[in-house]
């Protein structure tokens, strides 16, 4: 061998016509994991590393012929490209290409990853669309089972829906083949804390098992039921909205840690969107319910912000309007029933002022003042945010509360707040259910946030029905002719599209007049018609006094 050869980057071998070596330079040798006097005179099939197809063997059969292959060499583990060339002899150039198929099959891994993740994702949407369409939770329920089960990725899935009043399960639909399973989780649910859906549903958390074969808090006849059924892992989340609980749906796989973070998330999407659907039909059905249910209670306990400032100030807060925020905090429009005294700008309260209010429950003339009652609120954990609408003699201050309050807990369940009463210690709230749906479920629910609920009344009320037409002649008596004319304008303008058709100003001159007189005539006529929507006494809407 040459001085270039034997001195060169890639492994080069030598050898004669009939396959004997002649020389090796020491690339090759370190290639092959052999050293270089140990294979001269050695065969080429003795001297280099067997592969499961051995292409060099065949290249060496007969009349020997030039070819070029690459192999894995399980010995050495490595991956060899050899170029065989033939003239007088055999030369044999072999290079190492280990790191360009490691590098090829995890690009083969990720490509199949990322078409599971994919095909995952399309099946989550498509379940998603079916359970944003279905017409009640029994629907929601078969949606999920038959999109879930009938993939290739799940074999079983169940959904399961909650007993508010003893949080237990009971299984309402099922896709896949695994009858003696789905007969054992029947008998499981009657057990506490015993399934992973179960614990789902009372952490409200996802709960994962990755083999069942390690996991001993599964029951034992559950665990043969699915081993007989093939399967090994199982993912359970929780149907839920903000802080309520409807429910579970529990997907098992065939495969030893079958759920991928990606499904995961997938699936924990589902579950949120799920909840949110079932909380959206309660709502629904309490809209266009011929009758409703209308409940009185009388809670007490730490955990109602409200009725604890009430204590506190000495005074009584009425609840005249609460709206969920979607994310679990509630809005709530309050009036304390004493005056609260203006409130000064913040360029006139000095730091004297901000400490002598701190020790102070009322001003100088006896009413409240908006700082004591703002600094009160602010002492309650569940207290989000305050904020003052108006003060004096018909004050209203905007209460956002968080957690596990009375008022979160019954909008989040569905239900809707006519009033509440909070006199500081014993607070009253009337609140409106659908038929169909259970006062006791409704009791139970409010009942794990306070320390003491009692039913004072329960009515089923038929909501006062009222054509259009007298609605619009109603509303007509109380707008004036110049705020029915600015109002009718601006919508027949596009004023309140978006993007808008007309702007103010083009209004205001259709009509002959200055854009701060129509916005002054808009303002006063939009509250009118909202408050004829919106007052809980439609008798006496908000805004009858502005003609």
């Amino acid at each position: 061998m040459n001085e270039a050869l034997a001195t060169a980057p890639i492994g080069v071998i030598e050898a004669t016509r009939d396959g004997e070596i002649t020389a090796i330079n020491e690339r090759a040798a370190t290639l092959i994991e052999s050293e270089p006097d140990a294979v001269i005179g050695e065969s080429l099939s003795a001297g280099f590393p067997t592969a499961a197809t051995d292409h060099l063997s065949e290249a060496l059969d007969d009349e020997p012929s030039p070819t070029d292959f690459e192999e894995y060499y399980p010995r050495i583990d490595r991956w060899l490209a050899v170029d065989v060339q033939v003239d007088d002899g055999l030369r044999l150039f072999v290079r190492e290409t280990t790191e360009t198929h490691e590098l090829q099959q995890r690009v083969d891994r990720l490509d199949r990853r990322l078409d599971r993740v994919q095909r995952i994702d399309a099946l989550i949407v498509r379940v998603l669309q079916q359970v944003l369409g279905a017409a009640d939770r029994e629907e929601i329920a078969t949606s999920v089972c038959d999109r879930l089960g009938g993939a290739d990725r799940y074999d079983f899935v169940w959904v399961g829906d909650r007993a508010f009043q003893t949080d237990s399960l009971q299984v309402v639909a099922d896709a896949g083949t695994a009858p003696e399973l789905r007969d054992r989780i029947d008998t499981a649910l009657g057990e506490p804390d015993s399934l992973p859906g179960q614990r789902a549903v009372d952490t409200g958390e996802t709960q994962v098992i990755d083999a069942f074969a390690d996991d001993a808090s599964v029951p034992r006849a559950v665990r043969q039921a699915a081993f007989a059924s093939g399967l090994q892992s199982c993912l359970a989340v929780p149907l839920q909205y903000q802080e309520t609980v409807y429910g579970v749906v529990s997907v098992y796989a065939s495969q030893a840690e079958g759920f991928s973070e990606q499904e995961r998330a997938g699936l924990e999407t589902l579950g949120r969107v799920a909840g949110f659907a079932i909380r959206a039909i309660r709502q629904e059905d309490l809209l266009v319910a011929d009758t409703v249910t209308e409940v009185t209670l009388s809670v007490s306990g730490d955990s109602i912000p409200l009725d604890q400032a009430a204590a506190a100030t000495d005074t009584t807060f009425s609840l005249v309007g609460a709206v969920p925020r979607g994310d679990g905090p509630v809005v709530c429009y309050v009036t304390p029933d004493d005056s609260v005294a203006e409130a000064a700008p913040d360029d006139d309260v000095t730091a004297a002022d901000d400490a002598a209010a701190d020790d102070e429950t009322v001003a100088g003339d006896g009413t409240l003042t908006p700082t004591t009652i703002e600094q009160t609120l602010h002492d309650y954990e569940q207290v989000a945010d305050v904020s003052w609408i108006r003060t004096g003699n018909d004050p209203l201050v905007q209460v956002t509360v968080d957690g596990e309050t009375p008022v979160t807990a019954l909008t989040s369940w569905g239900a809707s707040i006519r009033s509440a009463t909070y006199r500081g210690g014993s607070t009253r709230i009337v609140a409106e259910a659908p038929p169909a749906e259970s006062v006791r479920q409704l009791i139970e629910t409010v009942d794990e946030t306070v320390a003491e609920t009692d039913l004072r009344a329960k009515e089923a009320t038929t909501p006062s029905a009222e054509s259009v037409a007298a609605f619009q002649n109603e509303l007509a008596d109380r707008l004036t002719d110049r705020q029915q004319a600015v109002l009718r304008a601006a919508y027949l303008a596009d004023y309140f599209e978006s993007p808008r058709g007309s702007t103010a100003a083009e209004v205001a001159d259709s009509l002959d007049i200055a854009g701060p007189t129509l916005l002054y005539h808009l303002r006063r006529a939009e509250r009118k018609l909202v408050a004829a929507f919106l007052a809980t006494d439609p008798t006496t809407p908000a805004g009858d006094a502005d003609q």
